[in-house]
């Protein structure tokens, strides 16, 4: 009777510690992957014209739990954007700002997110980009959506690329001339 008893016991405890190592596994934190549809690109003007450079390529990590509230749903992300991914459909403008980019030097864009909140639908991102071998902190703010695990984020931030220690692009003796401030947009898709 007691072999009995102690093997009902066990086989008790043993159910109980599966479970709870299964439910703690289906908690765990996940890695997100980004959306084709996924988008980023970057605005500016000049004396001649405006201009828009598209990345073809956008690398992301985000570790995230998608069954979470709002606010405590991302637990880490980053960004990268290879500066020779940036296309502004005109060969010698991609030369060009590769050359204001330090391209060589610093071949990539990148981005951290240091913590975020949840404002309704809005989302502020607070991180740190580097641009050029300068890294500073920025506030960004978007809409954000989850829904059954998938992350929607989009918005737009201005800053000056002389903040990050970057010249803007000057042609023929200073007559064409790139403006300082651009506007970087997202338009960003993760899903489980």
């Amino acid at each position: 009777m007691r072999t009995t008893i102690k093997t009902i016991l066990t086989a008790v405890t043993m159910s109980t510690v599966m479970a709870s190592a299964a439910a703690a596994q289906m908690a765990l934190p996940r890695n997100l992957s980004l959306s084709k549809e996924s988008k980023l690109w970057i605005e500016g003007t000049s004396t001649v014209r405006s201009f828009s450079c598209s990345a073809t390529k956008i690398d992301v990590d985000v570790l995230a739990e998608p069954d979470a509230a709002a606010p405590e749903i991302v637990q880490s992300a980053s960004l990268v954007v290879p500066v020779a991914s940036l296309d502004c459909k005109n060969a010698t403008m991609n030369g060009h700002m590769r050359k204001a980019l330090q391209a060589e030097k610093n071949p990539q864009i990148s981005w951290k997110l240091t913590s975020y909140r949840v404002e309704g639908s809005n989302v502020v991102l607070v991180g740190k980009l580097e641009i050029a071998g300068k890294e500073n902190p920025i506030e960004i703010r978007g809409t954000g959506t989850a829904v059954n695990g998938t992350i929607k984020v989009k918005g737009s931030k201005q800053f000056k690329m002389s903040e990050f220690g970057v010249k803007p692009p000057s042609l023929m003796l200073g007559t064409m001339k790139v403006g300082d401030l651009i506007t970087v947009s997202y338009d960003l898709v993760l899903n489980p």
